[in-house]
């Protein structure tokens, strides 16, 4: 196993009721009666809220860094045993937050390796599932006899309950960075042999549920200021129902999912389909129906439960990615009609109106507007 190794899981779940502005200092001193025990028996956590915290190393001096990390994680209820080859200047960014049972985090974190042992797990509770996906770096998870590597853009997938040891590998002089999920085991819908396969991993997480996965996680700690309280638990059940799906969807086993869970699932793959054909010219509610075989009317049944329309929603999303297209400034010298159609969009009249009705601006003004803030910030 390589000598250079990096922390990912730990602090995953386990800083939910971390008040805004602590220091690294500060949770120490409170030990575990502030963190979530890897998200679950959250210690006088208030479930309906949104947290999120920021921890930085750069807060605190150089040597200090690693022994103060090392101090808090041996308070957690999800205890692991850790080792650095940067211990001297064990430099880190830590930003997460706590969605009701569900815990979420974006790690930068220099060389460790954790373990978990069989005593560990034996003052422990249920437990969870952990999901990491890679963004730069490679990481790895040796589990239940099995040894993977993740590369850039696949998860890795260990049990709480079982003994593992973690550890990812810098490229270059960039720290390993991940994205990592935290459910709880007692409310993923799924027994522990149907997900045991799964285990370690690597699935895919730049494509169908494991990239929509990724992608809602990225989106909720880069905007958390986009949901209120009353979204933790709501965003918290979306990303526990996608990771059930995308679990399902890597069995071929939809039929082992609760059908409250599969009745959840349908909609999520619909829109991952959706998302991955919006370039289609022909995507219509008939054809999103025949490719999950089911009718047009129940398709906009679906739709209509979440207060949307179908045409509405596709339109949305092409909007969106329009506009981001519009803003990039490798596409500026692509015509505006050129990349309205890589969207989806066949008239350059009809993709003007219904930009400005969406952003209040015409798509060449907002192009300019974009471009001439970059040229002047």
């Amino acid at each position: 196993m390589p000598s250079r190794f990096s922390f990912l899981f730990s602090v995953v779940g386990l800083f939910g009721s971390i008040p805004r502005g602590s220091s690294l200092g500060e949770l120490v001193a409170h030990g575990p009666g502030i963190c979530v025990g890897a998200a679950v028996g959250c210690c006088g956590v208030r479930e309906d809220r949104v947290i999120t915290t920021v921890l930085r190393g750069e807060d605190f001096e150089p040597g200090d860094r690693f022994d103060a990390w090392c101090d808090l994680v041996s308070k957690l209820p999800c205890k692991h045993q850790i080792r650095s080859d940067h211990a001297a200047d064990f430099n880190f960014t830590l930003n997460m937050a706590l969605l009701g049972t569900v815990a979420v985090a974006h790690t930068r974190l220099p060389s460790i390796h954790a373990i978990r042992t069989p005593r560990m797990i034996r003052q422990a509770d249920d437990g969870v599932y952990a999901l990491e996906l890679c963004r730069r770096g490679r990481i790895g998870a040796e589990q239940s006899g099995r040894e993977i590597e993740g590369a850039v853009g696949q998860w890795v997938v260990h049990d709480s309950c079982r003994p593992h040891s973690l550890w990812s590998v810098p490229e270059g002089r960039r720290s390993p960075a991940a994205v990592a999920l935290t459910v709880p085991k007692s409310v993923l819908g799924l027994n522990e042999d149907t997900v045991a396969p799964l285990l370690t991993g690597p699935l895919p997480g730049d494509s169908g549920f494991g990239g929509m996965l990724a992608d809602m996680i990225t989106r909720i700690l880069r905007e958390p200021a986009a949901f209120g309280p009353a979204d933790a638990p709501r965003l918290g059940e979306v990303l526990r129902d996608l990771a059930a799906a995308m679990f399902a969807h890597e069995l071929d086993a939809g039929r082992l999912l609760p059908e409250e869970t599969h009745s959840r699932a349908l909609p999520l793959r619909i829109q991952a389909f959706v998302l991955a054909h919006l370039g289609d010219h022909d995507l219509t509610p008939g054809t999103i129906a025949a490719a999950h075989h089911i009718s047009v009317g129940y398709l906009h049944r679906l739709f209509r439960r979440d207060g949307r329309t179908v045409a509405g929603w596709v339109r949305t999303q092409r909007l969106e990615r329009a506009r981001r297209d519009l803003a990039d400034p490798t596409r500026r010298t692509i015509p505006i009609q050129a990349l309205a159609a890589r969207w989806g969009f066949t008239h350059a009249s009809d993709f003007s109106r219904a930009f400005r009705r969406a952003y209040g601006i015409s798509p060449r003004d907002y192009r300019e507007g974009t471009h001439d803030q970059g040229t002047h910030g």
